[in-house]
């Protein structure tokens, strides 16, 4: 895009001398952004006196652009002008009218769009009493400069009438048309960038009256269909009514999708089970024009639930054969696009070494605690916790219509040399950008890769984790990140029977400003040497990435890495007085100073209590 080329001054001072009296001009220039970039942009410019302007009607104004001086003179201060200029000199424009007093002019200069087609006019009666017609049309773009719409019409007689509207609705008043007699509409839309139109619709003025809207009565399934009446068009026969229907699912509340050509019944082919829909139907009685009706009520209804398909993502933080550490068997509810039912139950099966299984039963278990929600910020999360010696671990869900098909476990092997990565994580906004490399010869054996990411704080936090395909070597996670907090990203290659971690990475997808280095404290050497001493700041508290420690004394400053935690320091003056410091630096700043002031010892007195200690 053009604009993304151009520098932009928002507001730029423009010198204009007017012709005999002092006013005031505004000048706004626009380019347009829908053209490709290049070289060149053409401006169009419009200019508008205020104040006394009637005094300056044929003072000339010239464009001044860098490099080339005065342009032709752009007629009067009321005119609008176009010019064409480099790119990069978009932001020195200046311009002059000719006259004997310099005056400063206020001018705006940014990018913009012509307009788009508008959409048809639709043209109604709503009132009986008033007998106006009201037209309705809807933008196509957001041409993000002043654009000016107006309604047309022609009569019978082929005379046309106009009428802006800074609305996207027109009234025609009954004085205005005669009635039962063919009118043409159409709708343009204009701006300094260019122009468009819309198609024209003709209408009858004597059927102009919207009808009432239907009403929807009932539905039935196998498959979903839903009926629909409206008593007023029954005199038009059923043949010859037309309705448009639209629906959406519960989950696609925005997204209204539409059928045309219906009459009093719309089957739902493609209905999911175990589904909630709305739907809406207006109609027209038959008449040449087409008038349609408003929309009826919304008519919501929930399709019967069906056997689950597919099976539960779980994941784990178990090790193979975890005898002495406990852990966790995590999955995501199952979608109600999979369950096709209300969930009732989670049945967990365990395979223990001595070649047993027991099964678990989450519904006749739930008040003793077996199965657990975790904390509230992970409220499609479902985490058991093991605490016996297993081999296998299968879940499963259960609805009223069957039980999906079990998902197996694959515990991750611990104490194999895992290959090498490369594992990227780039934090930004509420997006982590995860990209890896691993050798050709040991992704051949992998299913999938799997990317955990959790938290790093004290309380239980909500473990997340993406499944990407084997193929791939980087994914973008997006999620309710939050700001300032650390996540451990971690990767997995998935095997048949068994998973391998790879690497992990601290992140942040926004840093902050560290907090104080906690402990900071001296130990004195000699009189003449100590040691500055420090604890590091821990990841959960950090705000970000600690680069690097700035410590102090008096005026002199160091900066070390972010693994170190003291500082000797040596040649200090005996029985002197210092004050030393150090903070922590992240990508986001330097943090508060911890502080301290201490003092050396005197010399003799250092040396006479070293010799007794030694006596004894």
């Amino acid at each position: 895009m053009a604009w993304r080329n151009v520098k932009v001054h928002l507001l730029i001072s423009l010198y204009m001398w007017a012709c005999s009296q002092a006013f005031e001009v505004d000048v706004s220039c626009w380019w347009n952004q829908a053209l490709p970039a290049g070289p060149n942009v053409s401006v169009v410019c419009h200019a508008s006196a205020r104040g006394r302007a009637n005094i300056c009607d044929l003072c000339q104004l010239y464009v001044i652009t860098p490099g080339h001086g005065r342009l032709p003179p752009c007629a009067s201060s009321k005119e609008t002008f176009n010019f064409s200029i480099a790119t990069k000199l978009t932001g020195q424009i200046r311009c002059v009218c000719s006259g004997d007093a310099a005056h400063t002019c206020n001018v705006t200069v940014r990018g913009g769009y012509p307009p788009s087609s508008p959409s048809r006019p639709d043209c109604a009666g709503l009132d009986d009493v008033t007998e106006n017609i009201h037209c309705f049309w809807t933008k196509s773009n957001e041409p993000m400069i002043p654009t000016i719409y107006t309604l047309h019409w022609k009569d019978y007689n082929g005379k046309v009438y106009s009428r802006e509207s800074d609305e996207e609705n027109v009234v025609i008043s009954r004085m205005e048309y005669m009635k039962n007699s063919v009118i043409t509409a159409w709708v343009t839309a204009k701006n300094l960038l260019g122009s468009a139109r819309s198609e024209e619709y003709s209408f009858n003025t004597g059927h102009i009256f919207r009808p009432d809207p239907p009403n929807i009565i009932t539905h039935s399934f196998m498959p979903l269909v839903i009926y629909w009446n409206m008593s007023l068009c029954e005199i038009a026969g059923p043949l010859e009514k037309t309705c448009q229907v639209q629906y959406h699912a519960h989950n696609h509340m925005l997204d209204w999708i539409q059928e045309d050509d219906c009459q009093s019944q719309f089957p739902f082919e493609d209905s999911q089970p175990f589904t909630e829909y709305s739907f809406r139907v207006r109609c027209h009685c038959g008449y040449e024009e087409e008038v349609m009706s408003d929309w009826s009520s919304v008519y919501s209804v929930r399709t019967p639930p069906a056997a689950p398909v597919g099976q539960l993502d779980v994941w784990s933080d178990c090790a193979a054969d975890s005898d002495n550490s406990p852990c966790n068997i995590y999955w995501k509810e199952m979608p109600l696009s999979q369950a096709r039912g209300e969930v009732s139950n989670y049945i967990v099966s365990l395979k223990l070494k001595n070649g047993t299984e027991i099964k678990q039963d989450t519904r006749q278990r739930r008040d003793t605690g077996i199965l657990h929600r975790t904390e509230q910020n992970c409220p499609h999360l479902r985490r058991f916790p093991l605490k016996m010696a297993v081999v296998g671990v299968f879940v499963s869900a259960n609805t009223s219509m069957g039980t999906s098909d079990p998902t197996f476990i694959p515990f991750s092997v611990r104490g194999q040399t895992p290959p090498k990565a490369n594992l990227s994580v780039m934090g930004e906004k509420q997006e982590l950008q995860v990209s890896w490399y691993v050798h050709t010869q040991f992704s051949e054996s992998v299913l999938e890769y799997l990317i955990q990411h959790v938290s790093v704080e004290h309380h239980r936090p909500c473990l997340n984790w993406v499944r990407v395909n084997r193929t791939q070597r980087s994914v973008t996670i997006t999620g309710d990140f939050r700001n300032y907090t650390a996540y451990n990203v971690s990767l997995f290659a998935v095997f048949n029977n068994h998973s391998t971690f790879l690497e992990s990475a601290i992140v942040y997808t926004r840093q902050g400003v560290p907090p104080k280095v906690p402990q900071f404290h001296v130990k004195i050497i000699s009189p003449s040497s100590v040691i500055l001493m420090w604890n590091p700041i821990p990841v959960q508290e950090s705000k970000g990435v600690i680069l690097y420690y700035v410590v102090g004394i008096d005026e002199t400053r160091f900066n070390l890495s972010s693994d170190r935690t003291s500082l000797p320091l040596s040649d200090l003056q005996p029985s002197q007085q210092y004050q030393a410091w150090v903070s922590a630096v992240s990508a986001a700043g330097e943090g508060m100073r911890s502080t301290t002031t201490f003092s050396t010892p005197e010399e003799y007195s250092y040396v006479a209590v070293l010799r007794r200690s030694q006596i004894h």
